[in-house]
């Protein structure tokens, strides 16, 4: 019995020397336990394991709860005092023109109200301007001619905010293919500055509508894709250029994620309230319809956008009507008075457009339209407030005689929907602005490989109030630094991202 005592005690003995040796050759190997792999950030898009691009350059990667149970261990151990920290891997560095550019950016600041600037060389829509000639450009596919969506006056954009690359002279246009679904054809074009005054060019005869067959969601004043326009509002503008601190995007990538309702406050200038109209600008005190101001509709294609947007909300409404809207109705009664809305709204709009759009309404005219909209209060009250300011902002880009006859006081309540910032009562709201030289919206991670060896020489989103029907995305235009000094515009290159 003795002798089995000893001998298990010896095996015990033996067994735990053994665990201590293993264990302190593990410690001085410096062994240690694989590094459990980090979320990436995605600053526009919710992002997956399978999906999320990773970027070679970065100690950031995406994993999963099956990737972190196989990498991290039942137990860690701590470095031996005075280990050196596993060095982490930098970041690559940017090209100095292209780092330059993540601290700035020129944006937009529109010219509100636009009648107010006429003689102002950079601006959205309508028809370029040049000084020298000028040839429309065509889709090279199709020979479609282009749409044109802005130009701006090279001059303006302040020197130091050129990066010793842009031009400081001559104009820049940028047209695309507005036709949806046709692809995005486009072209990027930079006239020299001629010796002549900036005169109009005029579109191809053979030009398409902006937008298609689905002009008729993207105008107001359409109900078919025959009332659309091949012109896009003309709005202009004055090239601001802005300093932006660096925000760090978490990525660890060297590209900014400015918060630019930091920044822009200042570029725009004087504070903008947001103070759309509302249905308590259409309704008087017996709680009757009433027009915002006396001479509304004040022209034939404000008629033509408020009957437009009615005939659209009543054959919504015949659809699944309401039990709130004309509650005294019910079933096939509800259907046929809308129908019978829908119908009446059309005979206006045919009369509407047998008249000159900015003619101005004669008195008795007006008043009856009226009358008849404002009978119809159950539907037309919600969307008057949308309509009148459809109206109002279509006669001030388009006809500058009329909306100088505007009341001021109306007019200033539609600033907000042009201003690169808002003054609201939670604070300063500003939507990432349209901009050139300048950091990129970063919308689904794939545009940091080619930001890495390309400016930003343009960024647009869309922008109901300036007829930018463009989604929920970005249209980004690149250029290397060399290309642009040397002025080689046809190497731009045009991604597209959508949130």
């Amino acid at each position: 019995m003795a002798v089995l005592v000893a001998v298990f005690a010896t095996s015990a003995i033996l067994l735990v020397a053994l665990l201590v040796y293993l264990l302190r050759k593990r410690i001085s190997s410096g062994e240690r336990p694989a590094k459990a792999r980090s979320k990436r950030s995605g600053k526009s898009a919710a992002i997956t394991p399978q999906s999320a691009p990773v970027n070679s350059a970065s100690r950031r990667r995406t994993f999963s709860a099956s990737d972190y149970a196989e990498t991290a261990p039942a137990s860690t151990y701590l470095p031996l005092p005075g280990a050196e920290p596993e060095p982490e891997e930098a970041p690559p560095a940017l090209p100095p023109a292209i780092a330059a550019g993540q601290l700035q950016a020129i944006v937009f600041r529109q010219v509100f109200p636009p009648h107010t600037a006429p003689d102002v060389t950079s601006y959205y829509g309508g028809v370029p301007t040049a000084q020298t000639a000028f040839e429309w450009p065509r889709d090279p596919a199709t020979g479609k001619p282009l749409h044109f969506i802005l130009q701006i006056d090279c001059a303006a954009i302040p020197e130091h905010a050129r990066l010793g690359l842009m031009p400081g002279t001559g104009a820049l246009y940028v047209f695309l293919d507005l036709e949806w679904g046709a692809g995005n054809a486009f072209r990027v074009i930079w006239s020299a500055a001629g010796s002549g005054q900036w005169r109009d060019i005029d579109p191809p005869g053979d030009i398409g509508m902006a937008y298609g067959a689905e002009a008729a969601h993207a105008w107001p004043w359409a109900l078919t894709a025959e009332h659309g326009t091949p012109l896009l509002p003309r709005w202009p503008f004055d090239p601001v250029a802005v300093t932006l601190p660096f925000i760090d995007r978490d990525d660890d990538t060297p590209f900014n994620a400015p918060h630019w309702s930091g920044v822009l406050p200042e570029a725009q200038g004087a504070p903008v309230s947001s103070t759309h109209l509302t249905v308590q600008d259409v309704t008087g005190e017996d709680n009757a319809m009433v027009p915002p101001f006396a001479t509304f509709p004040h022209d034939w294609l404000a008629i033509q956008i408020c009957v437009a947007r009615l005939v659209r909300d009543a054959q919504r409404e015949a659809r699944h009507p309401r039990p709130s809207l004309f509650p005294e109705l019910e079933g096939d009664a509800k259907v046929r008075q809308l129908e019978m809305i829908a119908t009446e709204a059309r005979a206006w709009f045919d009369h509407a457009l047998k008249n000159p759009a900015f003619a101005v309404v004669p008195q008795p005219e007006r008043e009856a339209f009226w009358q008849w909209f404002a009978s119809y209060k159950p539907l037309t009250q919600l969307l008057a407030p949308r309509a009148i300011e459809a109206a109002i902002e279509t006669t001030l880009h388009a006809s500058p005689d009329l909306a100088r006859d505007l009341p001021a006081e109306i007019v200033g309540r539609l600033a907000s929907r042009h201003a690169l910032a808002v003054q609201t009562a939670r604070g300063i709201h500003a939507n990432s602005p349209d901009r050139m030289l300048a950091p990129f919206s970063d919308v689904q991670g794939d545009q940091q490989e080619i930001a890495a060896t390309h400016l930003l020489l343009l960024e647009l989103s869309g922008d109901e109030a300036i007829g930018h029907h463009f989604g929920e995305g970005v249209y980004q235009f690149w250029i290397t630094p060399d290309d642009l000094a040397a002025r080689r515009f046809d190497q731009v290159v045009l991604t597209t991202a959508a949130y």
